[in-house]
């Protein structure tokens, strides 16, 4: 406080700025001060005092100090009763309001900004602004300082919010009288014409925020009549009373000049013409959201938002797409001839982002015209020619359109199968795209107008039992005329399914049961019979995961039992390190590739890393003799790595079963032998591998396995991609993602000719959901090579990196794995989610090519 008195302009302001920070970081603190009463009325009075300080600084600093203390005083009021706070010499809230209002009108910009603030940070502080606040936010929009009238525009919106339906009168000769919200509305709209591109941009975006205005007056921003806002009209018949301005003479003072400047009408029409893409951002995004909830002016909008699409900027074309895609999903969109066809030349965009969006919004738009569905048609299959990997999009497009033209694509069934009165129609093949898409229509078309289904070719309905099969989100479930039975077989296929399913599980067990009693040749034998019957299972999607899973399972156990079955003989030293590395690395795919398994199970598969850990050290001590067993770590090393794993696996389980006392018993073992590692006491830790035993899990969980399949690109064998080696080159990446649950752990690998591995990881902006489980991927890696002498092909894989639970010693351990399907090396550990794809690139020096 001593400080506070000293003349310095700087440190004073350092100080205030200082006790403001405080005063909203530790509000609670303060509350519990001994001498906060001395304290408010300190501050409060000194504030005051320096309001009226010559320099702009101590002004502005003491205006946020008040706007601080406001919130407290009111804490202070509700805490010790309205009787004793009047006794304290305090400034009220109602006070320090009309304080920093009358600094809206200082003469300097900066101290107008700063009191403007401060009034918008009462609001956030839960205190009711006051309505005379008004007029002074509308003054300052014609203020000279760009952000007294920034600060402003946010001030009129909180005001419109709080008192929507409080009247004002526009001017004393005027009796007229507008809703706040309307003249806030019209106030904002005025701002889109500002010199300055973030009070524009600001502008359009609150406006958006308007949902209760008037329609008549939202409707005029989308028109171009020059109107005035609340000017009445003057019978012709009736004389002026007053003498009027010589010609040529205009009185800027009168009412009429000011209500002319001020009207809502074309202000989103100048916000989509202004010359900055942030502004047209703004004024799309506040159309988007008005016309979600007003059909009248989402109908006058879709005009304008069409013609966006041929913006020069690529955000701004996306933009008025996906916007107009929201809209579609509340209100209805319709589309004339001319919007159709600026709407069906996006279809050449090269990105394929906005390709795709557009697929969307043609799904939610209705044409006015049947006549305009053969160039539908025409312009989306000439973009599935153009552009292969947009086929997906195009047909569910197709189905969401056929979906609401059932009428229209009545009309055109003949012509979609080339059927003729006069003569049998030849069948189609299956496989052509076009033959597809008017299938998708067809049968989507056939929910809404079930007439369809009568006259369509009997062909027609085989295509369909195999098309549906082949893009089962792209058709939907029709009763087929006369085909009743065909629909209860597959529902019987399904049911048969499941009961093989659930007759394979109860052999599993019993397989486990012969484990346990030591029974190993019944339990290879019954092993051998269930995996084949897995391996059936697993092309029917629903049960995919879950045979995957009991077939990795199985795979286990019979490298457990042959583990057991050659236990001391010569052949289980030399293949130690590699069924350890099988082992280890089964188990880390069964827990990052597959999900929905339950508690038990995973402890399961953990356990197994405990199993692969002995047998690896039973490896290494046996090839000790010629050198190579224990070259990575010393005994001792390898025993510290191994407890640990026990005493992290003893934490997630229970204690009071076998496998804890197992465990327990385990490391009984590793603590004697890492005090002293005699042969003796190393060889005592082997006898686990026989006493080694199956968990008893939920075989029954419904398993679904994390896979990817990439898109784009595609093996380019004919045409390698050729760029100069100086320089990176760019490959753009497609690729559907499913049953993904982190997507940070998901990179692209790409492996080289001489085996080198280089990882991107895709940022979190590149993933798009697209159904339920599935995920879109879209991204892009730069690749740098140095010149090669001829095309070779890189390997792209889509993989998931994870992180083991003894990182250095199970790198190692996998390093051998013989397996493909994981990775490991001295930096990163990964498992493959997708096949590779072989793409061919040519990286050449430039100077051989000017010389060629």
């Amino acid at each position: 406080m001593d400080q506070m008195q000293s003349n310095s302009t700087e440190l004073k302001c350092k100080i205030y700025d200082t006790i403001v920070r405080i005063l909203q970081t530790r509000f609670e603190n303060i509350l519990q001060m001994p001498k906060l009463n001395t304290i408010l009325k300190f501050l409060c009075v000194k504030a005051t005092n320096e309001l009226t300080d010559s320099h702009y600084s101590i002004r502005s600093s003491c205006i946020s100090l008040l706007a601080s203390l406001a919130p407290i005083i009111i804490r202070v009021k509700s805490m010790r009763g309205q009787a004793k706070f009047t006794e304290q010499e305090y400034l009220d809230e109602t006070q320090i309001q009309t304080i920093i209002r009358d600094f809206g009108k200082d003469s300097d910009p900066r101290v107008r900004s700063n009191a403007l603030k401060a009034l918008l940070q009462l609001h956030n502080c839960d205190y009711k602004l006051d309505l005379s606040l008004y007029n002074l936010c509308v003054a300052c929009l014609t203020d000279d300082y760009e952000e007294v009238r920034i600060e402003a525009l946010s001030l009129i919106w909180v005001l419109s919010s709080i008192y929507p339906e409080r009247t004002v009168q526009l001017d004393d000769k005027i009796t007229q009288v507008f809703r706040l919200i309307d003249d806030a509305f019209i106030k904002i709209c005025d701002m889109v014409c500002d010199e300055s591109v973030k009070v524009r941009s600001k502008a359009c975006n609150i406006m958006g925020s308007y949902k209760l205005v008037e329609d008549s007056i939202l409707l005029s921003t989308l028109s171009q009549q020059v109107i005035s806002h609340g000017k009445p009209r003057k019978p012709m018949f009736k004389k002026s009373r007053y003498i009027p301005n010589p010609e040529g003479d205009i009185d800027v003072e009168s009412a009429e000049v000011r209500l002319l400047k001020s009207s809502a009408n074309g202000a989103f029409i100048h916000g989509l013409e202004d010359a900055f893409q942030d502004v047209r951002n703004a004024a799309i995004d506040s159309i988007c959201e008005l016309s979600m909830q007003n059909q009248k002016f989402s109908k006058r909008a879709v005009e304008f938002l069409v013609d966006m699409f041929q913006d020069e900027i690529d955000f701004v074309r996306l933009n008025s797409i996906t916007s107009l895609r929201k809209i579609g999903t509340l209100q209805p969109i319709e589309l004339d001839s001319e919007l159709l066809q600026i709407t069906l030349s996006v279809l050449n965009d090269a990105d394929p982002i906005v390709r795709e969006s557009t697929h969307g919004m043609l799904g939610v738009a209705r044409i006015t015209s049947p006549e305009l569905i053969p160039p539908f048609i025409k312009e989306l299959l000439a973009s599935m020619s153009r552009y292969p990997e947009d086929q997906l999009s195009i047909y569910q497009c197709f189905r969401e359109f056929g979906s609401a033209h059932g009428e229209y694509i009545e009309k055109f069934i003949p012509k979609f199968f080339k059927m003729e009165s006069s003569y049998i129609s030849k069948e189609i093949n299956q496989n052509d795209r076009g033959h597809i898409g008017n299938l998708i229509l067809a049968f989507n078309a056939s929910i809404s107008n079930p007439k369809i289904l009568s006259i369509l070719p009997k062909y027609a309905f085989r295509h369909y039992e195999y098309l549906r099969d082949k893009y089962p989100n792209c058709f939907p479930e029709v009763k087929i005329p006369g085909d009743a039975p065909r629909q209860s077989i597959r529902v019987n296929a399904d049911d048969n399914t499941q009961s093989f399913m659930n007759q394979t599980i109860k052999m599993v067990f019993s397989m486990g049961n012969f484990f346990k009693t030591g029974d190993f040749k019944s339990a290879l034998r019954i092993a051998k019979v269930c995996t084949n019957n897995l391996k059936y299972i697993s092309h029917v999607p629903s049960l995919s995961g879950s045979a995957i899973f009991i077939i990795m399972y199985l795979d286990c156990v019979k490298t457990i039992i042959q583990t057991k079955q050659n236990y001391l003989e010569a052949s289980t030293f030399t293949t130690a390190a590699d069924t350890a590395a099988r082992l280890l690395s089964s188990s880390y795919i069964m827990e990052y590739k597959l999900i929905g398994l339950s508690v038990p199970t995973k402890t399961f598969v953990i356990y197994l890393r405990v199993l692969a850990n002995i047998v690896w050290i039973f490896g290494c001590l046996t090839e000790s003799n010629n050198g190579q067993g224990l070259s990575f770590l010393s005994k001792k090393g390898l025993l510290k790595s191994f407890i640990k794993r026990v005493s992290d696996l003893q934490r997630k389980i229970e204690r009071d079963n076998f496998l804890s006392k197992s465990l327990t018993k385990l490391q009984t073992k590793l603590n004697k032998a890492s005090v002293s590692p005699t042969i003796e006491n190393m060889m005592s830790l082997f006898d686990y591998i026989m006493d080694y035993n199956l968990i008893d899990i939920d075989l029954s969980d419904e398993v679904k396995r994390s896979e990817a399949t990439i898109v784009k690109p595609v093996s380019n064998l004919d045409q390698p991609l050729e760029f100069q080696s100086e320089f990176p080159s760019t490959i753009n990446i497609e690729a559907e993602l499913r049953n993904i649950v982190d997507t940070t752990s998901v990179a692209i690998q790409v492996i080289f000719p001489d085996q080198s591995i280089e990882h991107f990881r895709p940022p979190s902006a590149d993933f798009v959901i697209a159904e339920m489980d599935k995920l879109q991927l879209r991204t892009q890696i730069d690749i740098s090579q140095p010149a090669w002498t001829e095309p070779c092909y890189i390997q792209l894989k889509v993989v998931c990196e994870f992180e083991p639970d003894i990182p250095e010693l199970d790198q190692h351990i996998m390093r051998q794995s013989v397996d493909g399907n994981i990775s490991g090396n001295t930096s990163e550990n990964t498992i493959d989610l997708s096949e590779p794809v072989k793409y061919y690139i040519w990286p050449r020096d430039l100077l051989s090519k000017r010389i060629r």
